[in-house]
């Protein structure tokens, strides 16, 4: 019995220093999306003072692109877990479409951790 204790002793004091790190590492763009029928996201809301409200991304763009993959067609889950979301520190390149502008605009991103608690930047359409 005094061994088994010792032992889950042991194996929580290894592993959960390593368990916050990995956690603190983990970032974003501070985008709150919705998927729509083709598969592009529409941005909902977004993060104040997140990396993509810095850069001016806005309520109501269209994210046609994230790090070279094509977001029409693609799963929603999959952008958001596995492009939008990574290592903080780690750069990320999304394509929008603007309502409005015939050009897609790009922003160049790097993801940081966020504080999203009171913190998200609403934007009435046309803004």
């Amino acid at each position: 019995m005094i061994k088994t204790l010792c032992a889950i002793l042991l194996f929580a004091l290894v592993t959960l220093p390593g368990h916050a790190q990995a956690t603190a590492a983990f970032g974003g763009v501070g985008i709150d999306g919705v998927p729509r029928g083709d598969g592009t996201i529409v941005v909902r809301q977004l993060v104040a003072g997140g990396p993509a409200h810095l850069a001016g991304i806005k309520a109501g763009d269209i994210i046609t692109q994230v790090d070279g993959t094509p977001t029409a067609g693609s799963d929603f889950k999959f952008i958001v877990e596995r492009r939008l979301r990574g290592r903080a520190g780690t750069p990320v390149l999304i394509l929008v479409r603007r309502p409005g502008n015939p050009k897609t605009l790009t922003f160049k991103l790097v993801r940081r951790q966020l504080n999203v608690a009171g913190n998200v930047k609403k934007e009435a359409k046309g803004e």
